[in-house]
């Protein structure tokens, strides 16, 4: 559905054999040069199109962006999956890893194990979620613990949210590169982007056809690669809004444009990338705004249409770092971190206030004696 006002000066003339709106198109290139603001654009590549438009504000992708991303309204975002049901993979306690998946009930606050559905342990790893799957990229195939330093392997593991069941491995699934702690940005259900643990080099996760596009393109140009400035030494994290991602580590941070597979050098949005970002579909992403391992206090609270902090807010579970954290509808979850030790520590976090409590009875994992440093999914 257009959502843009069209504005007639004389007549509006279609075209085509059945008389439909037809709009100048092309590849990256193919850009008007001088565009009026409002004027529509269809880009196309191999990997699909998107109709853009162009409003002058040239820190998005030089003035252009996707249809519909002007909508004040983020009704439809927020209300596209209703998000019911939380599950945290992996994680670690002391020098040992996980292969457990835990799940939340967001209406009750409950959180069960629901077994070891991981093929192999993971810890500081990162992940990420379709409709009916959550992926772990590069799991410990030598069921060994890794630091945030170690590289792992590029083995990704499957678990089935649906039935909760093992998700039989693809090589399909599987990283081109090994890494040690990366972070990942995604686009809802659809897409996920993997990035730095010490490579430059960007990869693109399919959650539709479940593929990892080994040599990652720009899907707007004909080059080959995206690369990642990212520069951490202590891992990286992220948070992500419908059209865009903002990665960082312990030295700098980055946005992602999903339509165009393209980044952009911005503000380190966070301390470090053992300081966890926390994603939202009410037009605000979270980061830690000091520590590292632990010793965050606080949330940088940043609005995604200005890209401005709005202040910080304390966080409902002080002194911790390595969160595993969800994402939800009006509130999300932290379930694990690190705090000095590795604890089944837990927080309920409310979007509207920028409050939260960490006293839930029933929220608080407990298969093992702590589980900081897995990653979330989540499903309707």
């Amino acid at each position: 559905m257009l959502r843009e006002n069209v504005i007639v000066s004389g007549s509006l003339t279609t075209g085509g054999s059945t008389g439909q709106l037809i709009v100048p198109a092309g590849d990256r290139s193919g850009r008007p040069a001088t565009p009026d603001t409002g004027s529509l654009y269809l880009e196309t590549s191999s990997s699909g199109s998107v109709i853009l438009v162009y409003n002058g504000i040239n820190n998005i992708d030089a003035g252009w962006e996707p249809i519909g991303s002007q909508d004040d309204s983020r009704v439809a975002f927020k209300y596209r999956t209703i998000i019911t049901t939380s599950y945290t993979a992996g994680g670690y306690k002391d020098a040992s890893p996980w292969k457990t998946v835990q799940r939340t009930i967001n209406a009750t606050d409950q959180t069960v194990s629901v077994g070891d559905l991981m093929d192999y342990p993971s810890s500081y790893s990162s992940g990420g979620c379709s409709d009916t799957k959550l992926f772990m990229w590069s799991v410990n195939t030598d069921d060994l613990w890794k630091s945030a330093t170690m590289v792992h392997s590029t083995y990704t593991t499957g678990i089935n949210m649906v039935n909760e069941t093992a998700y039989a491995h693809q090589t399909k699934w599987d990283l081109a590169n090994a890494r040690d702690q990366m972070g990942t940005l995604f686009q809802e259900t659809l897409f996920a982007w993997i990035f730095g643990g010490s490579v430059a080099a960007v990869e693109k996760f399919n959650f539709v056809n479940e593929t990892m596009y080994l040599n990652l393109y720009n899907a707007y140009t004909s080059t080959n690669a995206m690369n990642s400035s990212i520069t951490s030494s202590l891992g990286c994290a992220g948070f992500s809004d419908e059209n865009y991602g903002y990665g960082y580590g312990s030295e700098s941070g980055m946005k992602l444009f999903f339509a165009t597979d393209t980044m952009n050098i911005k503000q380190q949005w966070g301390a470090s990338g053992q300081q966890k970002g926390i994603s939202s579909k009410v037009g605000k992403g979270y980061a830690g705004n000091e520590g590292t391992y632990n010793g965050g206090y606080n949330l940088r609270r940043w609005d995604y249409a200005t890209e401005t902090n709005l202040g910080n807010v304390a966080k409902p579970y002080p002194n911790c770092g390595e969160e595993n954290f969800t994402m939800g509808q009006d509130h999300q979850y932290m379930i694990g971190n690190y705090d000095g030790l590795q604890n089944n520590g837990s927080w309920k976090f409310y979007y509207g206030t920028d409050t939260g409590t960490s006293s839930v009875s029933g929220l608080n994992p407990t298969t093992h004696g702590g589980m900081s440093s897995g990653h979330c999914g989540w499903r309707a």
